[in-house]
């Protein structure tokens, strides 16, 4: 009995991701805010579970969507939950890929304008998820300050990245440490 239910809730999170699969428009940062509404109220992980798979999903080289899937599989059920979750991530965009090319030469699409649509609801959904991930972490003022200043040195001067990053890293470490 207790077997059923494993695999019952195994094929549940395996739909889960599939259904992901097929809202993928723009890549994995437009997804996951959606991961992270299916994954907590799902019970497959708390919010902090989930910021921590985020920081590792960032770290491992890959679209942080298929190693997200990856590491949610892994966690619940070893090795074959992380197959299982990364192929049925992946499935829905290879079975939009073929009708597309296929019904392709059939339909005539204004393509520019779709694209245009797509580009934008990612980047809300983008920016949906980073306010969605970054308010409940952010329980220091100066952290706000730190990020206002580095996302500033970015975008206004042809500082080298790396020097912001570790300025921006050192700063936070010896105001908050």
């Amino acid at each position: 009995m207790r077997a059923k239910k494993e695999v019952e809730l195994m094929l549940k999170m395996i739909f889960i991701f599939f259904k992901i699969g097929f809202l993928a428009f723009g890549g994995g940062w437009s997804i996951v805010g959606l991961m992270q509404e299916e994954m907590i109220k799902n019970g497959y992980l708390s919010f902090a579970q989930f910021t921590e798979a985020v920081s590792i999903s960032q770290m491992t080289p890959g679209p942080v969507a298929v190693n997200m899937a990856t590491y949610v599989g892994y966690r619940q059920y070893g090795i074959i939950g992380a197959v299982l979750n990364t192929f049925f991530l992946i499935l829905p965009p290879v079975i939009i890929l073929v009708f597309a090319t296929f019904l392709g030469k059939f339909i005539k699409a204004d393509k520019e304008k779709l694209f245009s649509s797509l580009g934008i609801a990612t980047v809300i959904l983008v920016s949906l998820t980073f306010l969605q991930m970054l308010l409940p972490n952010v329980t220091e003022y100066r952290i706000m300050i730190i990020a206002f200043i580095t996302f500033l040195l970015y975008i206004k001067t042809k500082i080298d990245p790396i020097y912001i990053i570790l300025g921006a890293g050192f700063l936070g470490a010896f105001i908050l440490g």
